[in-house]
């Protein structure tokens, strides 16, 4: 998606792009499989895969039990699992790797399938996203707004949309998995924006990597206007991104449902863990196009975007919907906070309390306490890039005397990037914003045994409501 936004789906996550591998072959049926996905999002049918309970076929979830113990998700290693039989599960081949509990203590997933013909102990525990959420944070897209299902199915299905894009969604649905827009395009069009200010798409989902990229490969294999499109994957943040043909934007960006506590990378399949991770309630909205419903998990999304105010002025509250704990994510938070005040302080009814109240919480010497984590200059190089691409030319005199009246914690961390030697003029070479992309994969070990980095929250990129 366009760097300038600064990250994926409002989650705090670094990103350093590799070429995606590219399934070895297409599988079967898959003009079949987006027919009957196509047919269900008419319908209102339920998607094989997605019912409660679940007696099964379909993927593995989190909260199912593998020889007695709870599945969390799904991590990623750099090569295939090793078979020593047959060639082994697709998504397996490009990297997916299951994770049980007690996975916590490893330095990096282990090499366990996440097909579920490998587990003859499988037991679908786990509930479905589709049946996570109570009626109340459920909501059909229809009777949010006039034109907001076209407007929303527009991006995915519309004459102007990539080809491939709505025939993934199909094939993923079809295949038992949930996807969902997410960030941006959801927040934006509910509270009235146009879909042409959506420049380009995030979405999110219960598709670990592997299987999305199975998936992407074989949408564009059958699209012939869209098979020349690049996808790109980064190892270390489990984005996945598909580029147009020239690699000037992404057209896409994908990464499975956030899920934390572990020392590596990993994606889970539960919508309010998910939710808790992003930067802004407001960015927790996500878009069903199979069913057309919009889900507000953590049920804060819609008022906190002032839907339902009576009259002209709409309240827009701007609230984390957690409180970390780590520094490096609180200075990420705050700044993208930051942006999206930057970006609506002339909105009227922006209310900042929630905000102003989360801050005033924060250590005074939040800067000092990113440096005691001895992680050397790149965590100030990372937060110094999201902060220059997300405010070019930095904020006016105005705006920061603005910010700084947040308290000591902003006041420090302001000082902190605005000192020349913690300010760049560009990102690194093939670093999460370089125009290159890396040759050679990246693999989870670059974090190093035991430690664990920056829980993910989610950065936006479209524009402004």
């Amino acid at each position: 998606m366009d760097r300038t936004g600064g990250g994926l789906n409002d989650r705090l996550i670094g990103d350093s792009g590799v070429p995606a591998p590219r399934a070895p072959e297409r599988e079967a049926g898959t003009a079949e499989a987006g027919e009957r996905a196509a047919e269900a999002r008419s319908t209102g049918e339920q998607v094989t895969g997605e019912v409660s309970p679940r007696p099964g076929p379909g993927p593995i979830m989190t909260g199912d039990l593998v020889d007695g113990r709870r599945v969390l998700g799904f991590g990623h290693r750099v090569g295939p699992l090793p078979r020593t039989q047959d060639a082994g599960h697709a998504a397996d081949r490009l990297g997916d790797r299951l994770l049980l509990d007690g996975d916590e203590d490893a330095s990096g997933p282990p090499e366990r399938s996440t097909d579920p013909t490998d587990h003859p102990t499988l037991v679908r525990a786990g509930r479905a996203p589709n049946h996570q959420l109570d009626d109340r944070h459920v909501h059909g897209a229809s009777d949010i707004g006039p034109g907001l299902v076209a407007s929303l199915d527009g991006l995915l299905y519309g004459p102007e949309a990539p080809g491939y894009l709505g025939n993934l969604v199909d094939r993923l649905a079809s295949d038992g998995h949930g996807v969902w827009l997410a960030g941006g395009a959801p927040r934006d069009l509910v509270a009235g924006g146009v879909p042409e200010a959506v420049r380009d798409l995030d979405a999110t989902g219960t598709a670990p990597a592997g299987v999305f990229l199975r998936a992407v490969d074989a949408v564009l294999a059958l699209d012939g206007d869209s098979a020349e499109l690049p996808p790109r994957f980064s190892p270390r943040s489990l984005v996945c991104s598909v580029l147009t043909v020239h690699r000037d934007r992404r057209t896409l960006e994908y990464r499975g449902l956030g899920l934390t506590g572990l020392p590596y990378p990993a994606t889970g399949t539960d919508l309010k863990e998910d939710a808790r991770q992003r930067d802004l309630t407001v960015n927790t909205l996500l878009y069903d196009p199979v069913r057309q419903r919009v889900l507000d998990p953590l049920g804060h999304a819609l008022a906190d975007l002032g839907h339902g105010t009576e009259g002209p002025r709409r309240h827009l509250r701007l609230v984390p919907p957690g409180r970390p704990g780590d520094p490096v994510t609180c200075a990420e938070l705050l700044l993208r906070a930051a942006k999206f005040l930057i970006r609506w302080e002339t909105r009227p009814g922006l209310d900042t309390d929630g905000l102003l109240a989360w801050v005033r919480e924060l250590p005074a010497d939040l800067p000092a306490r990113i440096d005691a984590r001895d992680t050397g200059p790149d965590e100030w190089l990372r937060l110094a890039t999201l902060w220059e691409a997300w405010v070019p030319g930095g904020p006016t005199t105005a705006q920061v005397e603005s910010l700084r009246a947040f308290g000591p914690a902003a006041s420090g961390l302001l000082d902190r990037l605005s000192t020349p030697d913690r300010r760049i003029d560009a990102a690194p070479p093939g670093g999460p914003d370089g125009p290159e992309t890396r040759d050679t994969p990246e693999g989870h070990h670059d974090h190093g045994p035991g430690v664990q980095p920056a829980p993910t929250a989610r950065p936006d990129r479209s524009g402004a409501v």
